[in-house]
């Protein structure tokens, strides 16, 4: 171990060549937020023309988060055939599973397209996550990370921005998908350019990662082995990230909407003006990883997820509901501080696998869990305000795990925490 952390300490990657990797990362994920946005703009001009109401295009779109959870399986496979190959393959798919869903022909390939795509966008932010984990010096690696993540967002604002422009066309909704064809030329010119990440490659080819039909028996080794106390806190990060962030998302529009009373003006407004604003909570985030570490950085803004979550979903008053809705979305800043703890906390030879783990397979059930919660508590409170603001309460369930199971790594070389 000290051979190879002397050897990666001594030979830092070019300044160049990190700016240019954290430039690429971050274009190819601006799209994938993009991707991720511009199926809830389409959603009515799908329902129209594939004749379906909102209960089928509910249905629909909770099939095509399954991809979220299915991605567990190439994530890990970057143990196996490295970082670099499976980032870009993931980049080369999602774009196009997105430019075949613009050529859909009916709500049942449409779901089918959308679903691949969204298991190699999840695929390609989580592995990209890893490799700027690998490479970046320990005192950008926060900061790297929250940029990413942060580009994801900016990719929302983008779809915002262009929707009116791409569907009122010709072509409609499916304009939408054709443009995310705009990442191909860059991934073709970056494609020989990016290297394998020095981590990996320092790893003796025994320890890269088993066969794909050892995938569960993968996972069993990881839960018992010495990091069986980081599996359940990484597990319980993602899973807490994932049951917040639901509720608060997917259920804002129809609480203003029915339960407050709201115009589409207003919740356009709301929803624009929050998104736009939210770059500051990510700003914040990554400069606080790095300045007062993971483990604080992660239970302030958890504390205030919630606790704006609560008040958004249970005042009366537009001004403060927007305010404190801004905040929530600000706090999403938690995926990458999440990313960052994760990627860090596990040797290299099992990053992948035990991300695909603590993520995809077990964290992102909070996603599939959430909104079947809030339906039940909403039919026995009376208020789906009521209801997503309890269940938004659920990240502070985790701060002892926090606090106890996860090592504080800011500042810190990857070997020397996980020796």
């Amino acid at each position: 171990m000290a051979v190879t952390f002397d050897a990666l300490a001594g030979a830092p990657v070019a300044r160049s060549y990190l700016v240019g990797l954290l430039a690429f990362i971050g274009f190819v994920t601006l799209f994938e937020g993009y991707d991720l946005l511009i199926i809830n703009l389409a959603l009515p001009a799908l329902g129209k023309e594939f004749g379906v109401d909102a209960a089928v295009l509910g249905k629909a779109v909770g099939l095509i988060n399954v991809g979220t959870i299915v991605a567990f399986i190439p994530v890990r496979l970057a143990d196996r055939f490295g970082r670099r190959r499976v980032f870009l393959w993931a980049i080369a798919l999602y774009t196009l599973f997105t430019l075949l869903s613009a050529l859909s022909t009916g709500l049942a390939d449409f779901v089918l397209w959308q679903f691949l795509a969204r298991m190699f966008m999840v695929t390609e932010i989580g592995v990209g996550a890893i490799i700027l984990t690998e490479e970046m010096p320990a005192r950008w690696r926060g900061a790297a990370v929250t940029f990413m993540f942060a580009l994801s967002l900016a990719g929302g604002i983008m779809g915002s921005a262009l929707h009116p422009l791409l569907s009122g066309g010709a072509l409609g909704w499916r304009a939408l998908y054709l443009f995310g064809g705009v990442v191909l030329p860059v991934l073709l010119v970056c494609w020989p350019w990016l290297r394998e990440t020095r981590r990996f490659a320092a790893q003796p080819p025994t320890v890269r990662g088993e066969s794909l039909l050892a995938l569960f028996s993968a996972f069993l080794d990881l839960w018992r082995s010495r990091h069986r106390l980081r599996v359940m806190a990484g597990a319980s990060l993602w899973f807490a990230v994932n049951a917040w962030s639901a509720s608060c998302l997917f259920f804002f529009s129809y609480y203003v909407t029915n339960e407050r009373h709201w115009t589409a003006g207003e919740v356009s407004h709301a929803l624009t003006l929050g998104y736009s604003l939210a770059i500051i909570g990510y700003a914040c985030g990554g400069a606080l990883l790095d300045v007062i570490g993971r483990r604080v950085t992660a239970s302030v803004f958890f504390v205030t997820g919630a606790i704006a979550a609560w008040v958004c979903f249970t005042a009366h008053d537009a001004t403060v509901i927007t305010v404190a809705y801004i905040v929530v979305l600000g706090m999403h800043a938690l995926w990458p501080v999440a990313a960052t703890i994760t990627s860090e906390i596990f040797p290299t030879a099992q990053r992948a696998t035990a991300n695909a783990l603590v993520n995809n397979l077990l964290g992102r059930t909070g996603m599939a869990i959430a909104p079947a919660v809030v339906g039940a508590l909403s039919a026995w409170l009376g208020s789906v305000g009521q209801a997503v603001a309890v269940v938004a309460l659920v990240p502070l369930l985790v701060l002892p795990v926090i606090l106890y199971a996860v090592r504080e790594s800011r500042g810190q070389e990857l070997e020397r925490l996980n020796d």
